[in-house]
């Protein structure tokens, strides 16, 4: 079949017509079905939604104590306990005893966040033990015990048995930049 240069233009923009038409369709369409079902979760990657259908970004500030602890963790590479993140901030950020509760509580409510709603960190904790120690979610296997690196460490250095953590716990991210 031999069509003229003209012919091929006018099919290549007709068929660019028809895609762009029809996936302005198939978005109206996904969009009223997550609508009617309530539904604001990407199916794909999990993450929340607006309701125009566009990815949710974290509104307001992000905190640095957050990045703080995760750069802790990596850096020393072996589970922490919350003391010690507090004793290395005080010194590392320079700061004077009285400001040591404003530091704490800091800590505190950036680790909550990292545990309980993006699932980056989680505490391990040894039964019967009121010590806990924070961990990289990433370290854990699929059965939530600690590689035998960090649990060689613990047993070592602390004396401590770490419990297998319970998976189904540790939250999914919900925002697209804490898949990162």
């Amino acid at each position: 079949m031999q069509l003229s240069n003209k012919d091929i233009s006018d099919s290549i923009a007709f068929y660019e017509d028809e895609r762009l038409r029809l996936t302005g369709k198939l978005k109206h369409v996904e969009s009223m079905l997550r609508k009617l079902s309530g539904g604001n979760i990407d199916s794909q990657s999990g993450v929340l939604l607006t309701r125009t259908g566009s990815k949710a970004k974290k509104r307001g500030p992000k905190s640095v104590w957050g990045r703080f602890v995760l750069e802790q963790l990596e850096a020393t590479d072996r589970p922490m306990t919350y003391r010690e993140l507090m004793d290395i901030a005080m010194e590392s950020k320079g700061l004077d005893q009285s400001k040591f509760a404003n530091v704490r509580a800091s800590i505190l409510n950036s680790a909550f966040r990292l545990r309980a709603i993006s699932g980056k960190i989680t505490t391990v904790g040894e039964a019967g033990k009121k010590e806990k120690f924070i961990v990289l979610s990433d370290w854990l296997n699929e059965e939530g015990n600690l590689s035998s690196k960090h649990i060689q460490w613990l047993n070592k250095e602390m004396g401590f048995r770490p419990d297998a953590v319970d998976m189904s716990s540790i939250p999914k991210p919900k925002y697209e930049e804490d898949l990162r």
